[in-house]
């Protein structure tokens, strides 16, 4: 056990290094961001209908929509956000601060690969849909190259 925890202190030493795990797995991050970013909007939101989408409580379907389209980009912030945390632990980040971001962002990298996969599997009830979708694989990688580079 010295041993293990031995390399992962010498991982987030003070002084120049880079953590490639983390670096890796912040890049993904930051590209998935753009891809759901860019294309959630052009593929998804865009051709959200206000005709089939229902009211809420909080008003008609443009207030649905208008809920949809938020909530789509908060989740694209979240992931630019993480990915950036987790370049900055690889990169100019040392000793403790690297690696208490590098937790956070890698308990924050499997929360986001869990629901994806969770949810994919109990609303499609097959993993097939989930080998299509571009988002659970990079996902799942992130996380697993986040706590790579955080242990």
């Amino acid at each position: 056990m010295a041993d293990a925890r031995g390399r992962a202190d010498a991982r987030f030493a003070e002084g120049p290094g880079v953590n490639v795990p983390l670096v890796v797995a912040g890049s993904l991050a930051i590209l998935g961001a753009a891809v759901h970013g860019v294309g959630g909007e052009v593929l998804v939101v865009r051709k959200l209908s206000r005709a089939m989408l229902p009211s809420s409580p909080l008003g008609g379907p443009v207030m649905t929509k208008a809920m949809i389209h938020v909530t789509w980009h908060m989740t694209t912030v979240a992931f630019l956000t993480v990915g950036c945390a987790l370049l900055l632990s690889g990169t100019v980040l040392h000793g403790e601060a690297a690696r208490g971001l590098a937790l956070v962002a890698a308990g924050a990298s499997t929360g986001f690969a869990l629901l994806a996969v969770g949810l994919g599997l109990a609303y499609m009830r097959s993993p097939r849909p989930l080998l299509r979708h571009p988002g659970p694989g990079p996902l799942t990688a992130t996380a697993a190259l986040a706590w790579w580079g955080a242990l």
